[in-house]
């Protein structure tokens, strides 16, 4: 009898305590997602000469997400995302320390509205941060990539779909519509990201911060933005045999403005502009002298119209990309793509974006090669004309017509003059929404290269990748 009553005594006191507990997380919502890619590549290196890139590749892929989120007490909510990814059954062997085929933490942060006082709202964790169109900052899939050397589980071929690409960061927002009486919609938004910690205990990290002040009116739908982001980058001068080139060696600092508007129903302009300054790390596509002065500009212009009335609502658009470019012994050195997430193109924007798809094409000075100088990051213009349209309610056929050019020419082959044309680019992006849960994709993507690239293999790279996707 006194074990039966010790056992119930047990039971009801775990049962009060989880009460509360329980009342704290009431409002959970749980769902996800699945993915299935199919893919067909050929010389994705442009060369047809039996390269490893060469050859047709023909593969699947899967995503799996989980995702859970919960309202606790007041003003306090959290978010986490639990994903897999993996190629179909490759029988490749996991690299030693890799997760290959298991689910790992996409995302985990927690938002704490009202912090301190009402305007204010902090989030804490891993975490997407777009701004904007995500042409400076948006995605942490270039640096996240980079730092890791592959994806997070390197079970996967086509790095560019991967869903790591959240932030580990901290974001203050701070709503400033009522502040002095301006009485115009003012936001401040904060951001402190750890892009690379290295070894703990050393100054080698890479750390990302920025202010974002952005305002829209009702006027023509339109709003405005400026921004300055600072990347500090000391892993050269921590790393491990590096002689130290300068302190705080590898400070980039980017100052932008972007903006839209809609001055007729159914148009739409829009405009991004940003400038670079500070002391080089090495860039990305390795071209850049760590301590060398760097200086670059890019921008984005582009307009569109929607035909909203006419039968299958057709939209047509035309946008201009560029990415400045200096030619430094032969390598061109020029803008820092930062955390950049905005790409428009299936092929082009991702060759020599390492670890993505290097086109066999070195440049030379002297005579003598000089490495790989024609990456789509800097020292380009993107010139395109886009579309869309509906043939059915559910179904939406985009192409785009892409042409790039280098801001400075290289020397593709020994001897020979300085060319700029890079290539052409068709892409094609249909989808159809089967239903709310359910949808359809095809994409195709052809690069036909241009003068810059003189091969004797040269060939056009192409890709096609058909998706299905449910949500839960």
């Amino acid at each position: 009898m006194l074990k039966a009553t010790l056992s119930s005594a047990v039971l009801l006191g775990l049962l009060v305590w989880s009460v509360p507990s329980f009342a704290e997380v009431q409002n959970v919502k749980v769902g996800g997602d699945i993915t299935a890619r199919g893919f067909w590549r050929s010389n994705l290196d442009l060369q047809d000469n039996n390269g490893a890139l060469d050859a047709h590749q023909d593969f699947f892929m899967t995503t799996t997400g989980i995702n859970i989120g919960a309202d606790l007490t007041e003003n306090v909510s959290t978010f986490i995302r639990i994903a897999n990814e993996r190629d179909w059954n490759t029988g490749v062997v996991p690299a030693a320390g890799s997760n290959a085929g298991d689910f790992a933490v996409s995302q985990a942060y927690v938002t704490l509205k009202e912090l301190f006082y009402s305007p204010l709202t902090v989030r804490i964790g891993a975490q997407p941060i777009v701004w904007g169109r995500g042409f400076v900052l948006g995605s942490n899939l270039i640096p996240g990539l980079l730092n890791r050397g592959n994806d997070l589980h390197a079970s996967i071929t086509a790095n560019e779909f991967t869903d790591f690409t959240a932030f580990d960061a901290i974001r203050a927002t701070l709503d400033l519509s009522g502040v002095g009486g301006m009485g115009i919609p003012l936001t401040a938004d904060y951001v402190y990201i750890k892009l690379q910690e290295n070894a703990i205990g050393l100054n080698d990290d890479v750390n990302l911060q920025g202010i974002n002040l952005g305002t829209h009116f009702d006027a023509m739908s339109s709003e405005v933005e400026t921004y300055y982001l600072n990347k500090r980058d000391n892993s050269v001068s921590g790393a491990a045999g590096a002689a130290t080139i300068r302190p705080n060696n590898g400070s980039v600092s980017t100052l932008g403005i972007r903006g839209s508007v809609k001055p007729i129903e159914g148009s739409y302009l829009y405009g991004e502009l940003a400038y670079q300054f500070g002391l080089n790390a090495t860039d990305p596509a390795g071209l850049a002298l760590g301590g060398d002065r760097h200086q670059a500009w890019a921008f984005d212009l582009g307009a569109e119209y929607t035909a909203k009335d006419v039968p299958m609502t057709p939209k047509l658009g035309a946008e201009w990309i560029f990415y400045s470019g200096k030619d430094n012994n032969g390598a061109i050195t020029g803008w820092d793509p930062i955390a950049r997430g905005y790409f428009t193109t299936a092929l082009r924007e991702f060759q020599n974006a390492a670890p993505f798809y290097p086109a066999a094409q070195a440049c030379y000075t002297n005579g003598a090669a000089g490495g790989v100088c024609t990456g789509s990051a800097t020292n380009q213009h993107q010139f395109s004309l886009y579309g869309s349209f509906k043939p059915l309610q559910d179904l939406t056929i985009a192409p785009r017509l892409s042409w790039f050019m280098l801001d400075v020419g290289v020397i593709p082959v020994a001897g020979s003059k300085r060319r700029g044309f890079a290539g052409t680019e068709w892409d094609t992006v249909v989808t159809y929404n089967y239903t709310d849960d359910v949808q359809f994709g095809l994409i195709y993507g052809l690069f036909a290269p241009g003068s810059v690239y003189r091969n004797p293999q040269d060939n056009a790279a192409q890709e096609l990748v058909s998706s299905v996707s449910v949500k839960f």
